[in-house]
């Protein structure tokens, strides 16, 4: 049998999108996932963006970038 996930379902890996509408050049990001998720960052033209990511702990990471803009970062 898998291991439960935050949502609760055996054998389900969770994911988590955080959203940014200011642009910023420092991302908070708190996903309460409770694993340090692979991050895929996208900016609000869909262009695929590569920032320095710092991983505060299990449920919080912080992205810096050499500009700023919005966007979406996806966590799985």
């Amino acid at each position: 049998m898998g291991t439960q996930g935050p949502q609760g379902i055996p054998g389900v890996d969770s994911n988590f999108v955080y959203n940014q509408p200011v642009p910023s050049t420092s991302w908070s990001l708190t996903h309460n996932l409770n694993k340090m998720p692979s991050i895929t960052i996208v900016d609000s033209a869909g262009t695929v963006v590569e920032g320095d990511i710092q991983y505060v702990d299990v449920n919080n990471i912080v992205v810096t970038f050499s500009y700023a803009f919005s966007g979406q970062a996806i966590l799985n």
